[in-house]
């Protein structure tokens, strides 16, 4: 396992711990002792974990790392992600450091007097509700570029109860506005006075600005691969292509699978839930794959598993500790209480931390460098 991080940051938890500055520690869990749970016999362990970032895959089945190292796979799986904007994505690389990091947009928001959002996708609903929950005191504006908030894969219903609520708590939300980026100017969630243009014409007053808008994915390793093969391996905006099966889109590389968010599926499969799905997909794969001998003895790959989740047709949206809104089982409970105690009981009260952090061991001393 390789990761640039020495921890992996439950960032489902991110609108949270702007508000509470505790709990952004909560959020971050050790990797280098993750993979003893897989050991069969501690006192000579196969698994290893190395934290450096990708820099290359090649295709005589080699990748290439930031520390120098190079590594030769049989089987290769690139869930290296995308990169967002503070809070849901951190600079650092150490607990030390993102923990810090975490803490000084928690005194920011505490510092500010009027914040801004920009996206209404479920974080900007998220980070919206907590600070309006948190602080009675805030202007806080939520600007949204579509005619309805969440993702457009989901009910309208689900949006009207996300207007509903925001606004019971006193968050401005403003939809159909699509604000003027001005290029140059860093979005680090830091309290500094700015004004930015809509589209329409108006304007938006705020000490602080967060970003919740857009996502980068990693896949820049991937340029040398596509020299190599004499192939484009990526779209135009950057995601690695895949097959159905999650394998690399080339019959050149065929142990090469891609689950997450740097594939090439539609923004609904993006979700955590469906994430874990295309994990499972791809270790039943190469399980497959291994068990048949691909590569050793049988030439031709077997016949392997589609990734059959879809796109994500249930979601819980808290807004603040309290209220909520929910989907599922293809209905939409928006203004209705039923929002409110689904978010509540599920997932507002720690985001789910108590559900996913026990499949990490506690941290740990880091082993000698």
């Amino acid at each position: 396992m390789v990761d640039k991080n020495e921890f992996y940051y439950h960032v489902l938890g991110a609108p949270r711990a702007v508000v509470d500055k505790d709990f952004g520690r909560k959020l971050l869990w050790p990797i280098h002792n993750y993979l003893e749970n897989y050991e069969a016999d501690k006192a000579h362990p196969k698994h290893k974990f190395i934290q450096a970032y990708l820099k290359a895959v090649n295709s005589n089945k080699t990748i290439e790392l930031s520390n120098g190292q190079v590594l030769a796979f049989d089987y290769l799986v690139l869930s290296t992600g995308a990169t967002n904007t503070k809070p849901a994505h951190f600079t650092g690389t150490t607990y030390e450091a993102v923990g810090k990091q975490m803490e000084d947009v928690y005194e920011n928001v505490k510092q500010a007097k009027e914040i801004l959002v920009v996206g209404g996708g479920a974080v900007g609903v998220e980070v919206a509700g907590e600070i309006a929950y948190a602080y009675k005191d805030k202007k806080v504006t939520l600007v949204h570029s579509a005619d309805r908030l969440l993702p457009l894969n989901f009910k309208a219903g689900l949006s009207n109860g996300a207007v509903d609520k925001l606004q019971r708590i006193g968050v401005r939300v403003v939809l159909n506005e699509k604000i003027e980026i001005p290029q140059g100017v860093e979005f680090d969630c830091k309290v500094r006075p700015l004004e930015l243009k809509g589209a329409s014409g108006a304007t938006y007053k705020s000490d602080l600005q967060i970003m919740t808008v857009g996502t980068t994915v990693n896949a820049q390793y991937m340029e040398a691969l596509e020299r190599q093969l004499g192939e484009s391996l990526r779209t135009e905006r950057g995601m690695i292509k895949v097959r159905g099966t999650l394998q690399l889109d080339s019959d050149k590389l065929p142990t090469v699978f891609v689950p997450g968010d740097v594939n090439s599926l539609p923004v609904g499969t993006k979700y955590a839930l469906k994430v874990g799905e295309q994990a499972a997909t791809v270790g039943k794969n190469i399980v497959t794959m291994i068990k048949a001998n691909y590569d050793q003895v049988l030439r031709e790959v077997p016949k392997l598993e589609d990734y059959a989740g879809g796109e994500m047709s249930m979601i819980l949206v808290p807004i603040g500790k309290e209220l909520g809104v929910f989907q599922g089982f293809n209905i939409a409970f928006g203004k209705s209480f039923v929002g409110n105690l689904m978010s509540s009981k599920l997932k507002a009260k720690d985001y789910l931390v108590s559900k996913y952090a026990p499949n990490f061991p506690a941290p740990a001393p880091a082993p000698a460098k």
